[in-house]
């Protein structure tokens, strides 16, 4: 496992959106757009699930993701282990916040489960002469 920064942790949170990629176990790549997210810890991050087909069927298959989010010049890319929820406390907790969101935003969107991602690695994706270097 590796921590995430302040720096790291305080982008994530920043960001509307992050960049949700996965691949099967024959190496088709999927890459999603994920908006309903939260920082768990130091070392975990949480990816809610509306829309999940190809992702989800890829995280069932092969649990190894990326995460990419970025604002102006600054960029991370996190590489983790994901698990998907979809009931028990551990999910109603992520459920209830996140449905919570859509209807204040007049949406009829609900929660259907979601990744809970191990951050394995974290990297600098921020243009220049640490661009792709391991920071975590």
């Amino acid at each position: 496992m590796a921590v995430m920064s302040t720096e790291v942790q305080k982008l994530f949170k920043e960001v509307k959106d992050v960049v949700f990629s996965t691949a099967s176990l024959d190496a088709q790549p999927n890459t999603c757009i994920v908006g309903m997210k939260t920082i768990i810890d130091d070392e975990t991050i949480y990816l809610s699930d509306q829309f999940f087909k190809k992702t989800l069927a890829n995280v069932q298959a092969n649990p190894k993701v990326a995460v990419v989010f970025w604002q102006g010049s600054e960029a991370y890319e996190i590489h983790g282990t994901a698990r998907y929820v979809n009931e028990g406390e551990e999910f109603e907790a992520q459920k209830a916040w996140v449905d919570a969101a859509f209807e204040k935003m007049g949406l009829p969107i609900k929660s259907k489960g979601g990744c809970f991602v191990t951050v394995d690695a974290v990297f600098s994706s921020s243009p220049g002469p640490t661009a792709g270097e391991q920071i975590a």
